[in-house]
């Protein structure tokens, strides 16, 4: 291997580093510190909602900044250069059910098979919501932080490990397992599949080289669940 080309891979590695997110989520959280409302994200949505738009818009900036060394776009690498297509819209669409009927099916599985990792039919997040304006933030979470900001990232990170570290399927497999790590706080059961849905969003992108779908069924799903949260509560499961 030239020298060149280990520093290429050398350098994609820490553009992968830098797009975890470990960097801008501790900006995001030394930026709020002074405000004691806003410091801790487990208190209330508003505080949540600020701390985790705050490291979104600061990820998607750096992401951006990175993007531009190489010449890339963020429009590029979100719509693979192909755009928008109907099928990518319809694929995303036909995802949300599918990965409700995921959720139900793997919750109720490791509620029955493997109950010490099964967290309760209570979200530590969603039981942060109170009131109208409390559904409101969430879903503006819910479609910025998950429908774009964690897809742009995922699409980010699977194109650099493609690019030098191995095949993209494997880059979003790995990705996925750091997507659940970081539902952990929700629960083992819900990082579990937190991680098994990331698979799918990984893998439908390294299949498409396309974030539409992943971005569209991704925001959608979370924005269906917290309304259905809000409005009936905790789902019972098998």
């Amino acid at each position: 291997m030239s020298r060149r080309s280990v520093q290429l891979r050398l350098y994609s590695l820490l553009e992968i580093l830098l797009a975890l997110g470990l960097l801008t989520d501790s900006l995001a959280a030394f930026l709020l510190s002074p405000f004691s409302a806003l410091s801790n994200p487990l208190t209330s949505v508003v505080a949540l909602a600020t701390l985790t738009l705050l490291s979104s818009f600061l990820l998607t900036l750096l992401i951006t900044a990175l993007l531009r060394l190489r010449g890339e776009s963020i429009q590029t690498l979100y719509l693979g250069g192909t755009g928008v297509r109907p099928s990518d819209v319809l694929l995303g669409l036909a995802l949300v059910p599918v990965i409700f009927f995921l959720t139900f099916l793997l919750k109720s599985a490791l509620r029955h098979f493997l109950p010490g990792l099964y967290s309760g039919e209570r979200n530590v997040l969603e039981e942060l919501m109170h009131s109208p304006l409390d559904l409101v933030l969430f879903l503006a979470v819910a479609l910025f932080a998950g429908g774009f900001r964690e897809e742009l990232q995922r699409a980010f990170v699977i194109r650099r490990f493609a690019a030098g570290w191995g095949p993209a399927w494997l880059g979003a497999s790995l990705f996925a397992l750091f997507f659940g790590y970081g539902h952990l706080v929700q629960g083992k059961d819900e990082a579990i599949i937190a991680g098994v849905f990331g698979l799918v969003w990984g893998g439908v992108y390294a299949a498409r080289r396309n974030a539409v779908a992943p971005g569209l069924s991704h925001g959608l799903y979370d924005a269906l669940e917290l309304v259905r949260y809000y409005a009936w509560g905790p789902l019972h499961y098998f």
